[in-house]
């Protein structure tokens, strides 16, 4: 007997994939996985892994109609089979109208400005050329920050655009023109809500990202803020998903910039990189979280056991091939430090290949063994 009867089924089989069926053994929960490979990190994982393609109509209506609760570790899935899953009475977190939204940074500006969450100032594009014509007539400043409006994820699709020449490598494709922030932290916080209403928030976290990839590299939890900047990111969170009787769970990030203004970012209707954390440092992981929400169960405990440094296990960039890391030895030696290898069996330059959660007391401690380790791991070939 499982705890639940339920079908669960997960566009994607990444490493977000994986540690989402992960959170689910406990409770021997069906899972389902569709990605196009049995190689991918979740696939051992999983009771049923199904060979397709996410963004295909017809592999997703397959893959979801036998299915009861369908959620997505990637936004770029198809959405209107998801919309038709919805119509035959399948439910989807997060439901296919948010992400829809969420998949368009043009419409998640909008939506942000229309809840009068504020945001850095930007213009929406249709094409380059729009972009480009604007310039012109100077209705538009260098320097500005490009963002491509659809499938910008892991560091792609946004550009600093300081001069035009900058524009020459740019697609010619829907885009926003976004006030360059003199930014003194990037935050993140993790919030879920299932169907009778009910919240839980986790602690906010700062971001340290790789400027050669605008990737995550290092997450600190708690974040250090001001106690008023912790309060607002909550409010804005709990603001957004009750407006929108939001199920599922829900990462946004932020800038706080030097005059100490909160700005919100971007939102990611799915586990977070930004929540790998909470595996080891609170009761109830964002993944467990997603499925209690999914389930209709009460919240699980996101209050602090310890506080805990992430670091991202880059690919080398030097390196592209069979995937080896090196210095593991080092990290099973560190007390209180935990590796997360995805599996993964290609690495390539900045490559997401795992994580490392180093947890404690002491805040300077974990940045010393973050620093001693991040020089010791490496991910080549």
């Amino acid at each position: 007997m499982n705890i639940s009867p339920k079908k669960i089924g997960i566009l994607g089989g990444g490493q977000l994939g994986k540690m989402l069926c992960m959170a689910a053994a406990p409770w021997h929960l069906e899972l389902h996985i569709l990605d196009k490979s049995r190689d991918f990190p979740a696939a051992p994982y999983c009771h049923h892994f199904t060979e397709g393609d996410f963004s295909s109509y017809e592999d997703v209506i397959n893959f979801g109609k036998n299915l009861d609760l369908l959620t997505i570790e990637i936004e770029n899935v198809n959405l209107s089979a998801l919309k038709a899953l919805k119509k035959m009475g399948k439910e989807i977190f997060p439901d296919p109208e948010f992400l829809e939204m969420v998949k368009d940074k043009g419409k998640q500006n909008n939506f942000f400005r229309d809840l009068q969450i504020p945001t850095p100032s930007f213009s929406s594009f249709e094409s380059l050329a729009e972009l480009e014509s604007s310039l012109m007539r100077s209705e538009l400043e260098l320097p500005f920050v490009w963002k491509s409006r659809f499938e910008g994820y892991d560091g792609k699709g946004v550009r600093l655009v300081s001069k035009m020449e900058d524009l020459e490598s740019l697609p010619d494709s829907p885009c926003l023109a976004e006030e360059l922030v003199e930014i003194e932290k990037e935050l993140a916080i993790i919030i879920s809500r299932n169907a009778e209403g009910r919240i839980a928030v986790y602690d906010p976290v700062e971001m340290i990202f790789e400027s050669r990839a605008n990737l995550l590299d290092i997450l600190i939890y708690p974040a250090k803020t001001e106690e008023g900047v912790s309060l607002d990111m909550r409010q804005t969170a709990m603001k957004i998903v009750s407006k929108t009787d939001y199920r599922g769970i829900l990462a946004i990030e932020f800038f706080l910039d030097k005059k100490g203004r909160l700005l919100a970012n971007e939102m990611a209707p799915r586990p977070h990189n930004s929540g790998h954390h909470t595996i080891e440092c609170c009761p109830c992981s964002q993944y467990e979280q997603l499925l209690r929400a999914m389930l209709s169960l009460p919240p699980g405990d996101c209050s602090r056991i310890q506080q805990g440094l992430m670091f991202n296990l880059l690919g080398h960039p030097a390196h592209s091939g069979p995937a080896v890391i090196r210095g593991v030895d080092l990290l099973h030696e560190t007390p209180n430090a935990h590796l997360h290898w995805y599996g993964k069996k290609e690495t390539r330059p900045f490559r997401k290949m795992g994580h490392v959660v180093i947890a404690g007391r002491d805040r300077n401690e974990l940045l010393e063994k973050a620093e001693f380790l991040k020089k010791t791991i490496k991910v080549t070939t």
